[in-house]
């Protein structure tokens, strides 16, 4: 599974590993199989207590927010990607709470339980910021055939084409083959 950034800090990053959880590129495709596979994703995105308390209706719950994550990132426009968000942060209970965490002040949405929600009402929210800010200009889907990752792009010239590093990598070198050939 490809986590970029970090989910752990970045709501947007939470919301690209979620939606990355469904792998065009290497089989099995699917990175949330078991709730075994869901837990571990948790505990990566650095949300132990959900991977403590997670159950099998939070697997079905966390495989249809990624369905709707993903909408967002292929949104054609601002108006359509503002409503799925809106959708899913009103159906999470999107509220933001001040909460003090690991020594430091952290701004949490959602309610803690169901797993989903949370998840849902944090990337929701991560999302709507990137959205307001840039529009759909940071959202993108991988150019690396056949995998269709998603990823924001936080560089300075909005260069980013590929969801993560391997991707880059795989397409640099199918180009060098293809003009050495």
């Amino acid at each position: 599974m490809i986590i970029v950034g970090n989910p752990k800090d970045s709501a947007a990053d939470l919301a690209v590993a979620i939606a990355n959880t469904w792998d065009t590129f290497q089989q099995p495709y699917e990175r949330l199989a078991t709730l075994d596979d869901l837990r571990r994703f948790l505990e990566r995105v650095g949300r132990p207590e959900a991977a403590r308390v997670a159950r099998k209706r939070d697997l079905i719950e966390i495989r249809q927010l990624r369905a709707r994550l993903r909408h967002v990132f292929v949104a054609q426009d601002v108006g359509e990607a503002a409503r799925l968000l809106n959708e899913i942060a009103e159906e999470a209970a999107a509220v933001p709470h001040l909460e003090h965490i690991d020594g430091t002040w952290k701004v949490r949405f959602g309610p803690s339980e169901p797993v989903a929600a949370h998840l849902g009402a944090t990337a929701a929210a991560g999302l709507i910021d990137i959205v307001q800010a840039h529009g759909l200009t940071r959202f993108g889907t991988c150019s690396g055939p056949p995998c269709t990752g998603v990823f924001v792009d936080a560089t300075k010239n909005r260069s980013k084409r590929y969801c993560c590093h391997w991707c880059a990598d795989r397409e640099a070198q199918r180009r060098h083959r293809a003009r050495s050939t």
